[in-house]
């Protein structure tokens, strides 16, 4: 065991080295690995105690099924990068003298902020593309009189329904009723596209395979995670929207994620439009277009910018709704029983759904030490040398293979943090769908204000139940120790494995712990020395643009003012003016909010801010977090 432990860890760091150094060669660790895999799933068959009554038979297999289940799914997790990603760019020009397509941009909404929502309409307005080749359209489900009032300002068609069946699928197929382009891109509310999103995107379409192009969503203020423990971590989403996908992508197993996408309407329409049976209406359409034959390309580029949800009961509703779609897809069109799909196709797939039941392995995971400490019931049986000679390998290739694949996005450690925080929550969602409990259609907010901190204590029960029976665990394993009621090696093991929970269990406690969000808008740092005047009066002072967001800006004078709060002034970009209030002021600094900007003033303000907009945590200049 101790030759095959150093055999299996040197190999391990030289072939990391390697695929470090050169990438190409990353197939070379990811190999090694899943034979190291191998190796402790067969000699874990041995560590099932078979002959400490049956409780200790049962708990063992269950262990043992959910570490397989976990085996599984890494193996598939590599199996999707082996395959690199090569897109060719394709452009405008790839249409050479052929008219381009119209396209007809969707943006759909429900309830959401109209603040939000105009400034998205604003984006999609400015779009760089032939001005007679596009249309943009909102797709209101909430029936808002000031929002119809609000497209005729911007010149965009307001397009509606008498009622709300089959949700934001329903929406879409009454819009496709309707709408004459041959192309069409879906849109979130607060999902800002950038000028050239469909100059990148709408040339992979000269391709007549191509049913749809997706691309991620990229978001531009913090997520939960980022904001309530202020420390420099990508997006949660990252990970998934941007290495994930590309790996799915080498399969042509693109998933539709809802917005930031661009279809090819007749190819939709043939398969009957988009599906209203789930509540994750993308996943179903993106897998029945693949299934009919199409391809699906992804452009990983960051050419729309959206919010992420910002407090855990928000993030919980909407993972509830994800988790919950994702299983209706699965009993309704099983990938590997739908007709169409290849193989990998339909291995991306079970591998979306392995991901959601990955929380019940989680909570076995975190169920199991405690078992032992609390009860003694033994459920792994193997000395510890042999146990950690076998182990540490295994548990190495692992964090070795997340630094050469997702080095950016996620290391093994975030990984698991993020699952037990969540993972109490998913369960109860795959309870509720498993045996069809009807719940509500809840659109996640994006908007959320408070001007306290906040303690969501149901959202993090779970966990307070689970850091103190792992603190009573420790107590009663401490006193059966001393006792000589359980062996040191034993308890050791448990102890650490405890121990490695607790800790993502405290990072639940801490972004329980919500913070104050006094903006209702996400402010964008100027990033270039932008000049302003500001008009008051017959009075001009010169000023720098510190921020913009979709209701105000920031503004550094370049020296002292007799401006005061309330004031009413004008601002000069050069180009444009914008009337706007002074909120507040100190010396030199100064917010001001715009005061009833005509839709022209407000789509050239939306210029300057999506000329400044970025990623909240940009994996390109930030250095890798640990």
């Amino acid at each position: 065991m101790y030759i095959y432990s150093i055999i299996a860890i040197t190999s391990l760091l030289i072939t990391y080295l390697i695929a470090r150094k050169w990438p190409k060669y990353r197939n070379i660790i990811i190999t090694l690995n899943m034979i190291i895999c191998t190796v402790y799933f067969i000699w874990r068959i041995g560590a099932i105690p078979i002959n400490d009554g049956w409780l200790s038979l049962i708990l063992g297999i269950v262990l043992y099924l959910a570490e397989l289940f976990g085996i599984t799914s890494f193996f598939i997790f590599q199996y999707m990068f082996f395959k690199k990603y090569h897109l060719k760019k394709q452009s405008l020009d790839d249409y050479k003298n052929q008219v381009l397509p119209f396209v007809d941009v969707l943006i759909c909404t429900y309830n959401e902020s109209l603040d939000i929502l105009r400034m998205t309409m604003a984006a999609a307005a400015d779009l760089d593309y032939p001005k007679d080749r596009f249309r943009v359209h909102i797709l209101d489900d909430g029936r808002r009189e000031e929002l119809k009032v609000m497209c005729g300002q911007y010149d965009i068609d307001y397009i509606t329904r008498d009622d709300n069946k089959g949700a934001k699928a329903g929406n879409i197929n009454n819009a496709l009723k309707v709408i004459q382009g041959d192309l069409f891109a879906v849109l979130d509310a607060d999902m800002l596209p950038k000028p050239e999103f469909l100059q990148r995107t709408v040339g992979y379409f000269a391709d007549r395979q191509v049913a749809f192009v997706q691309t991620p969503q990229v978001y531009y203020n913090q997520d939960m995670y980022q904001y309530n423990l202020h420390k420099p971590l990508p997006n949660e989403q990252d990970f998934f929207m941007r290495e994930i996908q590309e790996a799915r992508a080498a399969h042509n197993a693109v998933l539709h994620v809802g917005t930031n996408a661009l279809f090819r309407k007749e190819y939709v329409l043939k398969i009957g439009g988009y599906p209203d049976w789930s509540i994750t209406e993308d996943m179903a359409v993106g897998m029945m277009l693949q299934a009919a034959g199409y391809r699906s390309v992804f452009v990983n580029e960051e050419l729309v910018y959206g919010l992420s949800a910002t407090t855990f009961s928000e993030l919980v509703k909407q993972r509830d709704r994800w988790c919950r779609g994702n299983l209706q897809v699965q009993k309704r069109h099983n990938p590997l029983f739908t007709k169409g799909l290849t193989f990998a196709q339909k291995i991306a797939y079970i591998d979306g759904t392995m991901y959601w039941f990955a929380n019940i392995q989680k909570m076995i995971y975190i169920s199991c030490p405690l078992i032992f400490l609390l009860f003694h019931t033994m459920i792994l049986n193997a000395p510890l040398t042999e146990l950690m000679a076998i182990y540490i390998p295994y548990f190495l290739g692992q964090i070795l293979i997340f630094r050469v694949l997702l080095e950016n996005t996620r290391s093994l450690l975030w990984a698991h943090y993020y699952e037990i925080v969540m993972a109490p929550h998913l369960v109860l969602s795959i309870i509720k769908e498993m045996f069809n409990i009807k719940v509500g259609f809840n659109v996640t907010a994006k908007d959320n204000v408070a001007d306290h901190r906040y303690f969501q204590f149901a959202m993090v029960l779970p966990h307070i139940v689970m850091i103190v029976l792992t603190v009573l665990a420790w107590f009663v394993s401490y006193n059966s120790l001393i006792n000589h009621q359980i062996i040191f090696g034993s308890f050791l093991i448990n102890i650490l494995w405890s121990i490695y929970n607790l800790l993502g269990m405290i990072i639940a406690f801490r972004v329980a712990w919500q913070k104050p969000i006094f903006r209702k808008m996400e402010r964008m740092t100027a990033k270039n020395n932008i000049r302003v005047r500001i008009l008051k009066d017959n009075k001009e002072y010169s000023a720098s643009l510190a921020d913009i967001s979709g209701l105000g800006v920031g503004l550094l004078f370049d020296e002292d003012n007799n401006l005061a709060i309330g004031d009413l002034i004008t601002i000069d970009f050069g180009d444009f003016q914008i009337p706007c209030q002074i909120i507040r002021h100190q010396k030199k600094k100064a917010a001001a909010h715009f005061d009833h900007a005509t839709a022209d003033q407000f789509k050239d303000l939306m210029k300057v801010f999506m000329d400044n907009i970025v990623p909240y945590y940009d994996v390109h200049v930030t250095q890798r977090y640990e």
